[in-house]
């Protein structure tokens, strides 16, 4: 089905910029106060005051607000799930296997980092599940964007 290979794409491209550039809600504040740089007074900012960096992605709020990100997650962890049962021109299963799992990936991570964010104690969580969905979250993004950028260019692969 061409929809869910257009959202397939989407899906983990944009939950991979999220995972890759956004910041990790579960650290708190203290990441948030790293971002800001000081510039010099070359920059044409005299006194050097402290200014939020000039990254795209570290400036738009979208990914860095909890709701917005439960959303992404929820719609790709069900993507990913619709992507194993209907593939795109393929072999149903095996013909979207990387994407399905890719998408299934970033969607769990986003989730179990939107539940540490609001549990009342996220002490409750396995320590294998915090290191793989947490502490590897970058890992999974890049995977996320090589995955989607790869199923956008080559859509028959068996596999991809």
């Amino acid at each position: 089905m061409e929809q869910f290979y257009f959202l397939s794409v989407l899906f983990n491209i944009l939950a991979g910029l999220i995972l890759v550039y956004g910041r990790d809600l579960t650290q708190g504040d203290d990441e948030a106060d790293e971002e800001l740089e000081l510039i010099g007074e070359d920059d044409g900012n005299a006194g050097g005051e402290k200014v939020r960096g000039a990254s795209l992605f570290k400036d738009f709020d979208g990914f860095n607000n909890a709701t917005f990100r439960l959303v992404i997650g929820i719609l790709s962890t069900f993507v990913g799930i619709m992507k194993l049962l209907a593939a795109y021109d393929g072999i149903p299963v095996l013909g979207d296997l990387l994407p399905a799992f890719a998408g299934i990936g970033a969607g769990a991570s986003l989730l179990i980092e939107y539940y540490l964010l609001n549990a009342s104690d996220p002490d409750t969580l396995p320590e294998g599940l915090q290191s793989v969905f947490i502490d590897s979250r970058k890992y999974i993004g890049v995977l996320c964007l090589v995955v989607g950028l790869l199923h956008f260019i080559f859509p028959r692969v068996l596999v991809l």
